[in-house]
């Protein structure tokens, strides 16, 4: 019997999902927009290093004003250097000429943030895009993990960008005609949690909900909220993490190979300007935003079909990579317990 109806069911219960989907896709508000940077004024925090200044030397070659918002003068003053001679190679075949500034701040401080925020549309005008790349972590343990550690994350992951949203939304409003953007950093820690990121997950997972609601909150005022998920990207801070990541985090992480900066900033301004929520960077993050849409929204219905389809295949999937992981974690807690001796 099986056989006979078996492909059939399984082939018109597929149909049927597609079709839910598509009704339900067109009866939603949110539909995905496009995001224009050129001849924007673009706002990128973390800016000085790593994949901000990637996005800033792609974004000003494209022809942005890019203000460029990070804590070290000498770095900014280096940064702005770096993109201004991009642009100028990319000026040749046809790119467009830099127009960067830079404005020291630090994210943790409301008044900071507000006052570079202040300055750079003083110079260049309401803000169209706001990339919101910067970000810390502290890889280890949670029992080797200080209160301070967990502060200092949180604060520059979580509140550093509700500083700066706080800073920059007035002047995102003014920026009338064409669909603003915000487009914060989480990561694939912020997707899953993994052994050793208890303070960096907690913070990444939460942009999560600030995102979710702040989309619904701007939605009239055709602002469009974008949540970046890296994986682990050849920036500075990863190689810092290197050095104090635990070796049970290493062996966990261990299967997937870290991006470079330029691949990831790449990916990331392209979602922007499609105006995606979720942005993935490679396939294994693909396959993560597929398992990992639950009530979070979707503009692209393509994207909502295959989670539709594609969702309880890759929780079977996620249950085997979680066996692993557990077992990788049992068998190695005795020798770290041991080594601690």
């Amino acid at each position: 019997m099986w056989a006979a109806w078996g492909v059939p069911v399984v082939v018109v219960g597929a149909l049927a999902l597609l079709f839910v989907s598509l009704i339900v896709y067109l009866w939603l508000p949110l539909r995905a927009v496009a995001i224009p940077i050129k001849g924007r004024h673009m706002v990128v925090t973390g800016g000085s290093s790593g994949i901000g200044l990637e996005i800033a030397k792609l974004a000003a070659a494209e022809g942005a004003r890019v203000s460029l918002v990070a804590r070290d003068e000498r770095k900014l003053a280096d940064a702005k250097n770096v993109v201004t001679e991009y642009c100028r190679q990319q000026v040749k075949g046809g790119g467009a000429p830099a127009q960067v500034n830079t404005y020291s701040a630090d994210v943790k401080n409301f008044g900071s943030v507000n006052a570079a925020i202040e300055a750079a549309v003083s110079d260049s005008g309401v803000i169209g895009v706001l990339v919101l790349s910067h970000g810390i972590s502290v890889v280890s343990r949670f029992e080797d993990q200080t209160v301070q550690d967990f502060d200092h994350v949180i604060d520059t992951n979580l509140k550093g960008n509700i500083h700066t949203i706080k800073a920059a939304l007035p002047h995102i409003k003014a920026s009338n005609g064409a669909p603003a953007s915000i487009s914060m950093f989480s990561s694939q820690a912020g997707q899953v949690g993994v052994y050793g990121y208890a303070a960096y997950s907690a913070s990444k997972f939460a942009l999560r909900g600030l995102a979710e609601c702040l989309q619904q909150e701007l939605i009239d005022r055709n602002i469009r909220l974008s949540l970046v998920y890296p994986p682990d990207t050849m920036t500075p801070g990863y190689v810092e993490d290197q050095k104090t990541m635990p070796e049970l985090t290493a062996k966990l992480s261990g299967s997937s190979k870290a991006m470079d900066s330029m691949s990831v900033a790449r990916a990331t301004l392209a979602g922007l300007k499609a105006g995606n929520f979720h942005i993935y960077c490679n396939l294994e993050g693909f396959a993560l935003s597929l398992l990992c849409s639950g009530m979070g929204p979707q503009p692209s219905l393509w994207k909502a079909m295959a989670e539709v389809l594609i969702m309880g295949v890759l929780r079977v999937v996620a249950l085997f990579i979680q066996r692993d992981w557990y077992a990788v974690i049992l068998q190695s807690k005795p020798k770290e317990a041991q080594a601690k001796k």
